[in-house]
């Protein structure tokens, strides 16, 4: 129950924090979609049994979608496609049954473990920001460095002095589905296009995007081309989950190897091959006309923000 106050100075009522969350400019604007399939159902029954408690501090609707209908569960409103079908067409058929005052999506895979509660009031900043400024997407992981790469970003964050990154031309998964919020009707016009999803995180466009400085969900992904992480296990475990109903296996130890390969390579190299040759053009199919015109939009572009959530005080 909340309760108004009179301001002992004014004696003017004093907004309630209910009151207050309904002035955002974010209000009511944005939602949370976990795309997900009849394929992967039982992934998202076990990840998100404990999804009442992480979401408890943030008032955003929850969706989750699957091929075909089922009854909601754990605080999610289910939506249907209207058939099996490929990645971004079953994505676009979940955006289209979201309500019609939904205009920007936290979209997250199923098997997005979340390990602590989601910080409402955080999230809510992020929205404000992007009504302000009209943003259309932004990413909620920090770009992915090596070592020295994140020495970098910190000099790089404490000269820049916003509050969200813009994402280089050259950066390889320019639009990354991890975890990220994303206009509703920008998303969808890119889904349109043709190819697969990893053809859909290297797309760039003129529209500029950004990503946070720092983590802003704690989350883990257990699962690798269908399979579970070997670490699903644990982490399940210590959010008082289980796996002993899955009869989905586990990953196989020689994709364990190739992994543990590849993140020793990222750690020396970083992206330096893909991004250069992404700076100069090199990368199939990437038309350098558009290429032209976003780094002349870039440079154009004020990269001050405008701060319209509510105020202290």
């Amino acid at each position: 129950m909340f309760i108004r106050r009179v301001h002992p100075l004014t004696d003017t009522l004093i907004p309630t924090e209910l009151e207050k969350d309904r002035a955002r400019p974010s209000a009511g604007r944005f939602c949370f979609l976990v795309s997900s399939s009849d394929r992967a159902r039982d992934v998202f029954e076990i990840v998100f049994q404990n999804a009442e408690a992480i979401w408890r501090d943030c008032d955003w609707p929850r969706f989750v979608g699957f091929t075909s209908k089922w009854p909601d569960i754990y605080g999610f409103k289910t939506l249907a496609a209207k058939g099996p079908s490929h990645w971004r067409q079953e994505v676009t058929e979940y955006l289209d049954g979201l309500p019609e005052q939904i205009e920007y999506v936290l979209r997250i895979d199923e098997d997005a473990l979340f390990l602590s509660p989601v910080d409402g009031k955080k999230l809510n900043e992020i929205a404000d920001l992007m009504v302000g400024n009209n943003l259309s997407y932004v990413s909620l992981v920090p770009l992915r460095r090596n070592l020295p790469g994140r020495i970098m970003e910190y000099f790089r964050r404490k000269r820049n002095g916003q509050p969200l990154r813009l994402i280089s031309l050259s950066e390889p998964y320019y639009s990354s589905v991890a975890v990220a919020i994303w206009k509703r009707s920008y998303l969808r016009s890119l889904l349109q296009q043709s190819g697969n999803i990893w053809e859909f995180e290297h797309t760039i466009t003129n529209e500029p995007h950004y990503a946070v400085w720092q983590p802003l969900l704690d989350q883990d992904q257990l699962v690798i081309k269908g399979r579970w992480f070997f670490r699903a296990r644990r982490q399940l475990a210590r959010q008082g989950l289980s796996l002993n109903q899955s009869q989905r296996e586990f990953q196989t130890l020689r994709s364990w190897f190739r992994s543990l390969r590849e993140q020793i390579v990222f750690q020396l190299v970083g992206f330096t091959s893909f991004r250069l040759r992404r700076r100069f053009n090199r990368v199939p199919g990437l038309p350098r006309d558009l290429v032209e015109n976003q780094r002349a939009s870039t440079k154009s572009r004020d990269p001050r923000f405008v701060h319209t959530g509510r105020q202290n005080g």
